[in-house]
């Protein structure tokens, strides 16, 4: 993996190369094939400052005035790189204009470079575990949103939650690098064709869909409607003129401008799956949220605390389930397309109709299930059964069925906004 760190400050960005280093997994993923650069600001010709200056805003302008005459190489070199990291921060570059920040840039350094996948870094320096949308920062641009200290947390490199930290909303980067690729792909196949219809969402999801997954667009373009392509038209990551500008490019059959088109598409779409239909859990359920829903789907395991956890890191079905109800009705109704979620996701009102799969939760009563609760930042169930500690109910503000979750609310992190915290569950 390869990783591109930008800082107006050199100490910073080198603190956030170890950070990453420092994870055991993360060190091994880069050392085996890969590495890590970091451009910061100095006084020499190669800062920070250099080539946003005079190399990437000039290519950018370039590009939109003589499109495919345009000399992209000054931007080629990021494309060689999966993950761009950038402090959000940047005010101390000497630029001579307005002062920068990640999200003032992220959306031309996603427009116009291959990089995969962009992390804003330290921009909410109080906030550890989001439990307003249960999503980092709904308002960034990025990809995700972190904090230096969270770069060195296993979680975000593969490792596997035992109860430490673990926001459940972060994802593995090296499978989030990997889905966008995919994504992207998928929206050069599908540009012109509603999402709703690619991504194959059932007739009954629009009776559960959230008022804010519906309302995605303020042109009044109905969600079942809207193609990947209305995605690229909506998007906010550049300004309304040089969307159009780029929308009439592509359709001359730029390259540039359409690849622009199907990396912006892609992030869209990605952004309104994540941000509003699947923290719900209302349209697309994800195992443990669903296991949480109807434990009767271990089987005779039911009763094994072990097992609820073995069934969130499953990566094959049936995934820990009992294999005759998963074949009789959980395959069916499975998420068909891997790269848009970033675990094995259901059709919760298939599985909600389906009168024979809710039987069982009052007839396979022979087992005993544990008290354990699903707690959202440690990516765990965990037992309810501990009197002076146990987990802690809160109400996260989202627009769905389950805006209560919970949480272990460990010592040292920062919960943003505490007022949502409930109590004791």
């Amino acid at each position: 993996m390869n990783i591109l760190i930008f800082d107006d400050n050199e100490s910073n960005a080198k603190a956030t190369e170890q950070k990453i280093v420092s994870q055991e997994i993360a060190s091994h993923e880069i050392s085996s094939d890969g590495n890590i650069v970091l451009l910061f600001d100095t006084k020499s010709e190669k800062s920070l400052t250099d080539f946003l200056s005079n190399k990437f805003f000039s290519a950018v302008s370039a590009i939109l005035k003589s499109s495919a005459s345009a000399d992209n190489k000054e931007l080629n070199w990021i494309g060689e790189f999966d993950v761009l990291i950038v402090d959000n921060d940047l005010t101390d570059l000497e630029l001579g204009g307005a002062m920068l920040t990640a999200e003032s840039i992220i959306g031309y350094l996603r427009a116009f470079t291959d990089v995969s996948y962009i992390i804003s870094l330290n921009k909410n320096h109080d906030v550890d575990f989001d439990l307003r949308y249960l999503y980092g920062d709904y308002q960034s641009f990025s990809d995700l949103a972190l904090n230096t200290n969270h770069l060195s947390n296993q979680r975000l490199w593969g490792g596997k939650s035992d109860g430490e930290f673990a926001p459940w909303y972060w994802p593995c980067i090296k499978d989030a690098v990997q889905r966008r690729k995919n994504q992207i792909e998928f929206v050069e196949n599908n540009l012109q064709v509603s999402a709703w219809k690619a991504l194959e969402f059932p007739l009954a999801a629009n009776e559960y869909l959230s008022l804010r997954a519906k309302s995605r667009f303020s042109s009044g373009i109905g969600i079942q409607d809207a193609t990947f392509e209305d995605f690229f038209e909506s998007s906010h990551l550049l300004p309304p003129k040089e969307i159009k500008e780029l929308h009439a490019m592509a359709k001359e059959g730029d390259q540039l401008a359409r690849s622009a088109v199907f990396r912006i598409s892609a992030y869209e779409v990605d952004r309104w799956l994540r941000r509003d239909v699947l923290v719900t859990q209302d349209v697309l359920i994800d195992l443990p949220h669903l296991l949480a829903q109807m434990p009767f789907l271990l089987g005779d395991n039911a009763e094994k605390l072990d097992c609820w956890n073995a069934v969130i890191t499953s990566e094959k079905s049936p995934f820990g389930l009992d294999e005759n109800l998963y074949k009789n009705h959980l395959a069916s109704a499975q998420f068909g397309h891997d790269m848009w979620v970033p675990g094995p996701c259901f059709w919760w009102p298939r599985l909600k109709s389906d009168d024979d799969l809710v039987e069982h939760f009052f007839t396979d009563r022979n087992v005993s299930w544990p008290a354990a609760l699903f707690c959202e930042d440690v990516s765990h169930f965990v037992s309810n059964t501990d009197a002076e500690d146990p987990p802690q109910e809160f109400e996260a503000e989202i627009d769905g069925s389950w805006r209560r979750r919970y949480i272990t609310n460990l010592s040292g992190f920062k919960y943003s906004p505490p007022g949502r915290i409930i109590g004791k569950a």
